[in-house]
């Protein structure tokens, strides 16, 4: 092998892994309990002793190794691992989002009955960490409703009343168990202010639900809406919202009118009323308005005209279910719209290099959630498109610091810059000596956001080469392939897959370590962190007292 190049792809996002600082002095050491900058990570027993077998021996056994010690338990989220999976959260369905808040929740319904989650420790952050963004999603988007209905309200209406709902959820930072008990929390105050919004909109709209027996009419729709809505309150909503069927079975099984011969005046009432209960809750009056005009007809002929007052019941009855999949998808939009904001607003934590703004595609979400209207077509592939390639950047930087430690089982950092400063053009390159390969020889490998090249390079001498130079030229390239095999099966237990496909070239005359270039080699593994000083361990000790008391998760699931 000569040259190899591989399009690195990202399984599961390890859970606890950080921004690479954006300089540090040469030769700077960081073991992988500091890589992941949290003192529950820096202290488990055995995390750098681990670390620094598997870069001398890089074997799959101790990358597994590695990939156990990232228990849900051991961890709190890591910066780069929470953008990165809020990146992937804000390019899927809110139906994929639902779905992930369902397993979060029988995943921590597993750990309070003692039961072992079937799922890996990544896959349970992924879920949690995608039901936090469906939770600040939904959040979000019912305080743009309830600023737009206080906007629009008609004057002398009081206005709504403001949700009392808790901060949005900031996972980053946060052990799993205290996440999915705070998604719990801000999943039930939001159902109970959005069905306390939906009460104000039937109160203060009188005139969208009015019959021409108003008095009799209001206490019936009121009663039926209030059994509604107290259905929402006390019902999760997770499994209907990522089930589609569901939403599709109740409009099914909204009520029918009977035959036109045994239609009474008191049956238009009861089934008049149970349709506009069964609106959505996130409704507004102008939303109503089609199908309580339908009622109001159908009220008005049922006593002398009972086949009309069946033909309005029936037409409510499609305006209801019409009305619920409109108001469903504008939910959706707008959620998707406040997960997508969220992530493009988000930045690089201070001391890493930033994340490039971008302020059109930010104008326009903003603009969904003021107006409550969606993006055009072309809108949300402009949106759509830089959320993916912010995604990409983001994922070229956790490749980077994957790679790093499956070479060397450290994360090491210098102050030389990269060849580009600008992200989407930024080129690392490492220069990786293989063990017994001496001087003469070594691996370059180069990222940039979409590619990993790697190339057996020798160093650059003049004069032609000898005929034992070229024999241990082609030794090299041969050896080469077992290297990067090893190399490939560390990165996949880290998450990371790395195929190479290569072409026989011969090698390529460098200097190792020129400008630009990181050299990372096994004998890094040998470095070891200092002993924490004494300050140091008194300030761990005083974060372990202060911190909350909660049961953690073992991987064993006890």
């Amino acid at each position: 092998m000569s040259v190899g190049t591989a399009l690195p792809a990202i399984g599961e996002v390890l859970p606890a892994v950080d921004y690479a600082p954006a300089a540090q002095p040469v030769g700077d050491l960081v073991s992988h309990a500091q890589t992941f900058a949290h003192p529950d990570v820096a202290h488990v027993p055995g995390v750098a002793d681990a670390v620094h077998q598997a870069a001398g021996h890089m074997t799959d056994a101790a990358a597994q190794g590695l990939h156990e010690l990232l228990a849900p338990a051991a961890v709190a989220l890591g910066a780069l691992s929470g953008a990165l999976l809020a990146g992937r959260a804000a390019l899927v369905t809110t139906q994929v989002l639902a779905a992930a808040a369902v397993r979060a929740a029988e995943e921590q319904a597993c750990l309070e009955r003692r039961q072992e989650a079937s799922a890996t420790a990544a896959r349970q952050w992924e879920a949690a960490a995608f039901a936090a963004t469906r939770a600040n999603a939904r959040r979000a988007a019912l305080l743009a409703r309830v600023r737009r209905a206080a906007r629009t309200a008609p004057p002398g209406t009081p206005p709504p009343p403001v949700p009392g709902l808790p901060g949005p959820l900031a996972p980053v930072g946060m052990p799993l168990a205290r996440l999915r008990e705070r998604l719990a929390v801000l999943d039930e105050r939001m159902r109970h202010a959005e069905a306390a919004h939906a009460e104000w909109v039937l109160r203060e709209n009188r005139n969208a639900f009015t019959g021409p027996q108003d008095d009799a009419w209001q206490r019936e729709l009121r009663a039926r809406r209030a059994s509604v809505l107290h259905e929402h309150r006390s019902r999760p909503d997770a499994a209907r919202d990522a089930d589609p069927s569901v939403a599709r079975r109740a409009d099914e099984a909204l009520p029918q009118p009977p035959a036109a011969e045994e239609l009474r005046h008191e049956d238009a009432v009861r089934i008049g009323a149970e349709l506009l209960a069964r609106l959505d809750v996130a409704a507004t009056a102008e939303d109503a308005e089609p199908a309580a005009a339908a009622v109001r007809h159908a009220l008005a002929a049922a006593a002398t005209r009972p086949l009309k007052a069946r033909t309005h019941l029936r037409e409510a009855r499609r305006f209801v279910a019409a009305t619920n999949r409109a108001v469903r998808a504008r939910r959706a939009a707008e959620e998707r719209a406040a997960a997508q904001l969220d992530f493009l607003e988000t930045t690089a934590p201070q001391g890493t290099d930033p994340l490039p703004p971008v302020p059109a595609e930010t104008a326009l979400l903003r603009r969904v959630l003021d107006e409550g209207r969606r993006l055009e077509p072309h809108e949300q592939r402009q949106v759509d498109d830089r959320v993916s390639e912010r995604l990409a950047e983001l994922e070229r930087r956790y490749v980077e610091r994957m790679l790093r430690l499956a070479i060397s089982g450290t994360d090491r950092f210098d102050g030389r810059t990269a060849d580009s400063s600008h992200p989407h053009g930024r080129l690392v390159r490492f220069d990786w000596t293989p063990p017994g390969w001496g001087a003469e020889h070594w691996l370059r490998i180069a990222l940039d956001g979409e590619h990993a090249r790697v190339a057996t390079m020798r160093r650059e001498a003049p004069g032609a080469r000898d005929a034992a130079a070229l024999a241990l030229d082609d030794e090299r390239c041969h050896e080469a392939d077992g290297h990067l095999e090893q190399l490939r099966g560390i990165a996949q237990r880290l998450g990371v897959e790395l195929d190479f496909a290569f072409e026989e070239s011969g090698t390529v005359p460098g200097t190792r370590g020129e400008e630009g270039v990181l050299v990372l080699d096994e004998d890094t593994a040998g470095a070891r962190r200092p002993e924490p000083s004494g300050k140091a361990r008194e300030e761990h000790r005083r974060r372990s007292d202060d911190r909350p008391g909660h049961r953690t998760v073992r991987t064993d699931g006890r």
